[in-house]
């Protein structure tokens, strides 16, 4: 109580301080934070030149800018100010502005030129010209997964080399940092060539949310978050591998969960060259499965702690990733145990019946 009394007594007589003093401590905050190293726990720590933004930055990347205050970064909102309506509902909700079918308006000239330039073979080879592209030195991720925005994203592009499907074609939530995309084009080419013989050419990797072309909230069902994260291209859903001869794999995520070829795919995703994972969240009830399959395999020491449970991914891994190549963690002394996910219910995505396609641009999604 007397620890409280003095913390309180000298947040009082700081505003008591001469005008021109509290001005210089203000200046002295950043003005925003790099979604590194955990989602939840940030330290700023001297931002380098090239991952220096302005508030001009932030107008021209941030979707959300207008309507947080004019701020870089959006204010988390505590459990204890939300609306009655949103704690009974599972969560916070997007910005009006937000509420939309599909994000294909706010793609910037750069990037429908990117999709322009591989459909018609001018870029001939992804994972070479993003080898070269993540040599630049800039930020892309900026904020909080939670409550963060993306600059300069990258869309994901399927193709038959990488053997990628998209869950939703036609919503344009299938942006992220290069480093996320260049896993993903991976990870699809290595789908292609493990399941590369005649009977199993239908097996394929189902690619759900990752983000808007400028990141921010991605709004779900009734006004809701769709995801509580999926705001800064660092974060993406992925369905089950699902290998069968002589049958496609399902367009639309599935309960049902085989652990061997799953297990195989999550060792490839923790090996991937160009983006270290820092946790990916599965039912726990999958996640046995993984263990069972993994009997036996010293790989299950390096990567299983970083498999952590989290409700309401009992049909899609969730992995989240860093700003680079790494290893798992993404630091030696890494800790999964503090990456959250803070719960949405599924019911806020919009549900696998929803031919995106069809959904007008800024059309309000209307509460079912």
């Amino acid at each position: 109580m007397k620890h409280f009394a003095i913390t309180a007594g000298m947040a009082v007589l700081s505003l008591w301080l001469p005008q021109e003093v509290r001005a210089a401590r203000q200046a002295t905050l950043p003005e925003f934070i790099p979604a590194n190293p955990y989602s939840e726990f940030y330290v700023d720590e001297a931002a380098s030149q090239t991952d220096a933004i302005t508030i001009d930055f932030c107008a021209e990347w941030n979707p959300e800018f207008p309507w947080n205050g004019h701020r870089c970064c959006r204010q988390p909102k505590s459990k204890k100010k939300m609306h009655w309506r949103e704690r009974r509902r599972g969560g916070t909700v997007c910005y009006a502005e937000r509420f939309k079918a599909n994000f294909c308006e706010e793609m910037t000239a750069d990037q429908r030129g990117y999709s322009d330039q591989v459909a018609s073979g001018e870029i001939p080879d992804i994972l070479s010209f993003l080898d070269v592209e993540m040599t630049r030195s800039r930020g892309q991720a900026y904020c909080t997964v939670n409550n963060g925005f993306l600059a300069f994203g990258r869309r994901l592009i399927p193709t038959d080399e990488n053997r990628i499907k998209l869950r939703f074609p036609g919503r344009c939530v299938e942006f992220g940092t290069d480093p996320m995309i260049g896993m993903l084009e991976w990870l699809g080419r290595r789908v292609n060539s493990g399941y590369s013989a005649p009977e199993v050419k239908g097996v394929h990797l189902l690619v759900g949310d990752i983000s808007s072309p400028k990141g921010g909230c991605l709004a779900g069902r009734n006004g809701l978050r769709g995801h509580a994260s999926h705001t800064s291209g660092q974060d993406v859903d992925l369905g089950f591998i699902s290998a069968y001869e002589n049958k496609e794999s399902p367009n639309s995520y599935v309960k049902h969960f085989d652990g061997k070829p799953n297990w195989w795919f999550m060792k490839q995703v923790f090996r991937n060259p160009y983006a270290c994972v820092k946790v990916v969240f599965l039912d726990r009830t999958h996640i046995r499965k993984l263990a069972k399959a993994a009997r036996g395999d010293e790989d299950w020491q390096k990567f299983g702690r970083f498999i952590r449970h989290s409700k309401g991914h009992h049909n899609h891994f969730h992995i989240r990733i860093g700003d680079g190549p790494g290893p798992a963690g993404c630091q030696v002394d890494a800790h999964p145990e503090l990456e959250t996910e803070d719960s949405v219910p599924m019911e806020v995505e919009l549900p696998d019946d929803v031919d995106a396609n069809r959904l007008p641009a800024g059309k309000i999604l209307k509460t079912s």
